[in-house]
Order: structure tokens, then sequence, then C-alpha cells
């Protein structure tokens, strides 16, 4: 029986052919996983940048109808002027942005967050005709940004690592850089010399 396993014509892959198929996967994984990490962080960016922008989409719709932005029920219930936003993460916390009218929180702006996505969101209780936002997802590179005076979308990239920095967001004082676009219709040097 063994004879017959050894017969000519019969052979398996040598290891020079072997050795090839190995290098041969060992380039393609090398090319694969980065590629595959990066997808993994663009589709948590771009699940933080939804958020942000539903936000603002809220917020607007909010302040068509009662001509003053919601705030957080933490800034509602504060009594000095400075504002400090509830800090969000979603969606398991079912949290709400509530509107605060004569310090009686009686209207809700609810806010749906994805999950992983850390969002902080701050309105001045006192005139409530501003707000600032600011998102991030806890395994994504980029932190965005909105306020009530542009309609861009502020990012911030240079300085986050994936995995950190989700649970302290820079609202006070901190605006990320607008974000460029590349749509054809707007002149980037004339809108800036304005």
């Amino acid at each position: 029986m063994l004879q017959r396993m050894h017969q000519k014509g019969q052979g398996g892959f040598t290891l020079v052919e072997l050795m090839i198929v190995v290098a041969i996967i060992g380039i393609l994984a090398a090319v694969a996983i980065p590629q595959f990490a990066q997808y993994r962080i663009r589709g948590f960016n771009s699940s933080a940048l939804s958020d942000v922008r539903n936000l603002t989409t809220a917020q607007e719709a909010f302040f068509a109808d009662w001509l003053r932005y919601a705030v957080t029920h933490e800034a509602a219930d504060v009594t000095e002027v400075k504002a400090t936003g509830d800090l969000l993460e979603g969606p398991s916390t079912g949290a709400m942005v509530l509107a605060q009218w004569a310090r009686q929180a009686h209207q809700q702006l609810p806010l749906a967050i994805g999950n992983g996505v850390v969002m902080q969101a701050d309105v001045i209780p006192a005139t409530a005709v501003s707000y600032v936002a600011i998102s991030k997802h806890l395994q994504g590179n980029t932190m965005y940004g909105a306020t009530n005076t542009s309609t861009a979308i502020h990012r911030d990239q240079e300085t986050l690592v994936p995995g950190q920095g989700g649970d302290v967001l820079p609202i006070t004082g901190y605006m990320p850089e607008p974000h460029e676009t590349d749509d054809p219709f707007i002149d980037h040097e004339e809108f800036e010399a304005q």
C-alpha cells in the first residue's frame, strides 16, 4: 500500500511552491488588513458626522418653532450664566436634550445617538439663541463640531487616537476647523475673501 502512494506521477506540492503561496498570502494580508482597519474607522467617523448633522437639523427645526434652541436638562437647571451640556453616549442611555422655557422644560428635542458615539451639545440657557455641538465615535479618529452660525461641519483629526478621548470633549471655547468640501459650486477663494 505504501508503494502505491509513492508511484511516479503522483506528487504533492514542492516546498518552493508552498513558500510562494505563503508569500502571496502574506502580501495580500499586508495590504488588506490596514485597508480594512481604515474602512472601519471611516465608518465610525461617518456615524459621528451623521449624528452631529442630525442634531443641527433638529436644533434648526426647533428654532423655527420656538425662536430659541433646545438646551440640555442640566443646562436648564443651572442658575449661573455658564452653560454645561450633558455628555450623551448612545444609544443605551436614552437621554434627551430638553428645551428650556422660563426654567420649565416642557418641550423635548429627541436626539438619537449612534452606538459608540459621544456627543455634547451646549446652549447658553439665558438666551438660547446659539448652540455648539461636538460629536466623536469612541473608535473613530475624527471629532466633528457644528454651530448655529454656519452650515459648515467642523472637524479635528490631528490630535485624536481611536479608542481614546471620547469621554471628554473639549466643548468650552473650542471649535474644530471647517470641514473642506469638494463641492464644485463653491469657489473657496471667493468665499474666504468675503
